[in-house]
């Protein structure tokens, strides 16, 4: 005896809600799996490689031409969303290193010079800025230890010693307060016709 098939059920259209959400999922699944920035994993590995590199160039025992071959391979797989500064760091080293043969003790003797910065750097946030000039731009004339012969004195400085001379005797000679005023009413007078 056959069996008369089961009669189908008629397929009940789903929801548009439903079929909406089941296209936007997988847009963004699409979105995700193709956009454009560096994954977590390239950047780690990349990191990785560079302080690898790094290391090498601490190690005085590794020859230049390995270290030269980790930095151009770091340069040419690892540099996706590195920061530029490791990149310039990269390609300055395999300037370096270029030169460099396997018997030469020393590789750094190629550095380029660096050029001396217009300020100071920084020591500490919190201390004030260094001073920029090393000699005092208020005084212009000869300083007191020098002999003189190499500079003749000014009739001002002749005056102002005179005066000052002047006033270490009459305080001197004081016992007062007042006299010790009078004295120096008399230096500022002195001083006045000086200049």
């Amino acid at each position: 005896m056959q069996r008369a098939p089961a009669p189908s059920r008629p397929r009940t259209p789903l929801p548009r809600a439903i079929t909406r959400a089941r296209v936007g999922a997988a847009g963004l699944v699409a979105l995700v799996t193709a956009s454009c920035g560096a994954s977590i994993n390239a950047v780690y590995e990349g990191d990785v490689r560079f302080e690898h590199c790094m290391a090498l160039d601490m190690e005085k025992h590794v020859k230049p031409t390995i270290r030269k071959a980790c930095w151009e391979e770091w340069t040419k797989f690892y540099t996706f969303g590195q920061t530029r500064d490791r990149v310039e760091y990269a390609r300055l080293r395999m300037k370096q290193l270029s030169g460099a043969s396997d018997f030469e003790e020393s590789d750094l003797a190629t550095e380029e010079p660096r050029v001396a910065s217009a300020v100071p750097e920084p020591t500490s946030a919190l201390a004030p800025p260094p001073m920029m000039l090393a000699v005092d731009a208020g005084s212009s004339g000869p300083s007191a230890d020098a002999s003189p012969d190499v500079a003749a004195e000014s009739p001002e400085s002749t005056c102002g010693t005179t005066c000052e001379a002047t006033w270490n005797e009459c305080k001197a000679a004081c016992t007062t307060a007042t006299c010790e005023r009078g004295c120096a009413a008399q230096y500022k007078r002195c001083t006045r016709k000086c200049s």
